[in-house]
């Protein structure tokens, strides 16, 4: 089955990032790690991507929508889309990806646009759980003014909270031990990294 990537812009993917059969894959390098995230997003850098494919694809078995970007999503996202691409036609079954997209413009017009970015990357990993509680203690403190005055307060929404850093999967096995949950070979030609510059 022939597939081609599209192209969907930040307010589409905002609008549809809530439903369960999406999934977006960043592909920026070190830059994710100081830059902040899309929150939910999975890491899977650019310069082992082609390595990785299998994993990805374990990994969101039951998404059929699968969004790429980088920073600027004009080399790596793309690129990286086009080597998943190529690698579900060299496979033999369905695994249920059914499109596959590029985020215009990438995570630096996502952020500057003031969408929801995930800011825990850049916390100690103990200070998530203080940041997600604040935005309720702020709605709850406002909620009782505003009732003390016998004004009604109408919560904003607000942005998802804070995801600790997830790493993006474990394939470590004790020398000897086999895992038991081993991905696909990767089918064909593993890809070529591009310029990784964007």
């Amino acid at each position: 089955m022939a597939r081609s990537i599209s192209y969907i812009t930040g307010s589409q993917l905002l609008s549809l990032k809530r439903k369960p059969n999406i999934a977006v894959v960043d592909v920026r390098d070190d830059e994710r790690s100081y830059d902040a995230h899309i929150a939910g997003s999975l890491h899977y850098a650019s310069g082992t991507f082609s390595e990785k494919i299998p994993i990805l694809i374990h990994e969101v078995k039951g998404k059929d929508t699968l969004v790429f970007h980088c920073a600027l999503s004009q080399v790596r996202g793309p690129s990286c889309a086009r080597r998943l691409v190529d690698y579900l036609e060299g496979m033999k079954e369905d695994v249920g990806i059914k499109n596959v997209m590029v985020l215009e413009r990438g995570f630096n017009d996502w952020e500057s646009s003031g969408r929801p970015v995930c800011l825990a990357c850049l916390l100690p990993l103990f200070l998530v759980p203080i940041v997600n509680v604040l935005p309720l203690l702020f709605d709850f403190i406002i909620g009782k003014i505003y009732k003390l005055f016998g004004w009604e307060y109408k919560k904003p929404e607000r942005a998802p909270p804070a995801c600790p850093y997830k790493p993006v999967a474990n394939t470590d096995t004790k020398v000897g031990e086999e895992s038991s949950q081993t991905p696909p070979p990767v089918p064909g030609k593993a890809g070529t990294d591009d310029d990784k510059t964007d």
